[in-house]
């Protein structure tokens, strides 16, 4: 893979170690069933892209539109995670939580695409291990009453549901590179239900363990659930600080979306500017969702350039 060819395993592991931060994001701020069912219009959707997209390129102007959205998601992330870290130092802890980020998100978008999905790969037995403890030690104890009470607009739900599925979207513009094989379609989108259903598991488990109402008034509420299993704050922090591995993979994916050399460093600055300026907190979860179902309209919409 020195050559820059990219495997369909390798975008498949990255979409479902990224989008775990956006699943974890999500988590508590609507009823978990309509994230199911906007994992299962995303799946659809990623069937329609798939189909579409085939091994082309995508066209310089969408690729434009795909990076500048890129780093206002990249933003918001930065400011979520630097919170999330940082939750009792104030604006200015988060400030300086946001550039320590940073750092490593500007290393690991240096050089070639082909060294971040390496690395994506042997993320992912840490990040699955993080969520299959979690889920086994959480689920048993879900009061499935609470979990059954609405929680919040059905319509900003079901739309922010579908934000974690945007991990495949911006696996897109990297469909050139990967030489195709028989099965590759079925097997990725199987990927892509598996993030959907995990996404809506850990609204599940945060509702259920919080109590919706709860969960609506708090920052983080998954990692606010992760602590109760514990029966202490340490695991509310480990599951913090693990989740900073499905983080940086997602952020990693968006600056990618700026091609190769020095572009995805600078996208990561850009983000981290935005961040600092609190510019990124003012959008919300559906919002972003929004502007990912505009790109993927967009996508369907303009053929892409010659494929292989």
């Amino acid at each position: 893979m020195n050559d820059g060819t990219l495997s369909a395993r390798q975008l498949a592991v990255a979409v479902m170690v990224g989008g775990l931060s956006a699943g974890a994001a999500i988590a508590g701020r609507g009823g978990w069933w309509w994230t199911l069912a906007g994992a299962a219009a995303g799946t659809a959707m990623g069937w329609l892209l798939l189909r579409r997209v085939g091994c082309g390129r995508l066209r310089p102007a969408l690729r434009a539109l795909y990076g500048g959205w890129a780093v206002v998601l990249m933003a918001r992330t930065l400011d979520e995670t630097a919170r999330r870290l940082q939750p009792a130092a104030g604006e200015r802890g988060a400030a300086w939580m946001v550039l320590l980020l940073a750092l490593p998100l500007v290393w690991m978008s240096w050089g070639k695409g082909a060294a971040f999905f390496r690395m994506a790969e042997v993320l992912w037995l840490g990040a699955a291990a993080a969520v299959a403890a979690i889920l086994l030690l959480g689920l048993p104890r879900v009061d499935w009453e609470w979990a059954a009470e609405p929680a919040g607009s059905w319509g900003e739900s079901l739309l922010a549901g579908t934000l974690p599925m945007a991990a495949g979207l911006y696996a897109l513009p990297h469909l050139y590179k990967v030489k195709e094989e028989p099965g590759d379609l079925r097997r990725g989108l199987a990927w892509l239900a598996a993030l959907g259903a995990v996404s809506g598991a850990l609204g599940l488990l945060t509702a259920g363990l919080l109590h919706p109402a709860v969960a609506a008034k708090l920052d983080g509420p998954f990692f606010s659930a992760a602590g109760l299993l514990g029966d202490s704050a340490r695991l509310e922090g480990l599951a913090a600080a693990v989740w900073l591995l499905p983080d940086l993979v997602w952020m990693g994916l968006l600056a990618r979306s700026w091609g190769e050399g020095r572009g995805p460093a600078l996208a990561v600055l850009a983000a981290a500017g935005l961040a600092l300026g609190g510019i990124a907190a003012g959008f919300p979860a559906a919002a972003c969702a929004a502007g990912c179902l505009a790109l993927a309209v967009l996508t369907v919409a303009l053929p892409p350039e010659g494929g292989k």
